[in-house]
């Protein structure tokens, strides 16, 4: 019971130096993980020039066995591990396993639905960050407004598509030809991609596309102003201030100001 609890302390809390440790251990195999993963060729074009290199085997078997180790000393160590397993870092955690399990297979393509499991380890940084959940808070609050803009959005593309397939009608070698590829249109300009391989032909149609592209630069900003406006706002809701230095952005479960050391209240619960 003693092991458990110290484990438990380890494993589940960073406020330990050998907690520290374990999440830095835990932290540097993701990375390498997914490192790996960026140099194996996919299973469409493997061929004998294509293989990957022979040390991604072994650095793949050494993540894998880290990743078994936390995710069964999570399954022992938490309160409630059927909680844990269906929680969304468990599952994470779970698919990263997975295919550790299964028998060999043939295909190449099966094989790598299986390793998708390695990317989504790196979601698992998050938890690592505590500005993370701040930001993830901020989106939440936000989501309403960031909905309604979007889909504004979509309507204005719509209406701008329409526009520019009903200015390029008369032209005979217009590009447009539906009113979906007029929007196709629009949204690409908008967003300031612009592949060019739809492009408008008269003097009136390219005046119409100058001026998408300038509410694109605008649009874009939007939704970042709205989500800076909620993350200082969920700042300043749930920050600690220190009473020495007046600072008020510290990490989660820090005890000291980061700024002059003082002692900061505690976290209310």
């Amino acid at each position: 019971m003693k092991l458990r609890l110290r484990l438990r302390r380890i494993v589940l809390e960073a406020d330990t130096r050998a907690g520290r440790i374990y999440n830095l251990i835990v932290f540097g195999t993701i990375l390498a993980s997914v490192a790996g993963l960026l140099v194996e060729p996919t299973p469409t074009w493997i061929s004998a020039s294509d293989q990957a290199p022979d040390w991604t085997n072994g650095l793949e078997q050494i993540c894998l066995g880290i990743f078994i180790a936390d995710f069964l000393l999570h399954l022992w160590v938490t309160p409630k591990p059927s909680n844990y397993l269906f929680s969304f870092y468990g599952l994470i955690d779970f698919s990263a396993v997975l295919f550790f399990f299964i028998p060999q297979i043939s295909s190449g393509l099966i094989l790598w639905i299986f390793k998708f499991g390695r990317v989504l380890r790196v979601f698992k940084l998050l938890r690592f960050l505590d500005e993370a959940q701040l930001l993830g808070n901020a989106l939440k609050a936000s989501a309403r407004r960031i909905g309604v803009f979007l889909f504004f959005v979509v309507m204005a593309q719509v209406v701008l598509g329409y526009l520019m397939v009903l200015v390029e009608s008369g032209h005979p070698e217009t590009q447009f030809r539906t009113v979906g590829q007029g929007v196709y249109w629009a949204i690409v300009t908008m967003t300031t991609v612009g592949y060019g391989d739809i492009v408008p032909q008269t003097v009136l149609g390219q005046l119409l596309a100058a001026v998408v592209m300038l509410l694109g630069f605008g649009i874009i900003a939007i939704p970042t102003g709205i989500i800076t406006v909620e993350t200082m706002e969920q700042v300043r809701r749930g920050g600690r201030v220190c009473a020495s230095c007046g600072a008020q952005t510290h990490r989660a479960k820090a005890r000291h100001c980061d700024q002059c050391g003082a002692t900061l209240p505690p976290v209310a619960v």
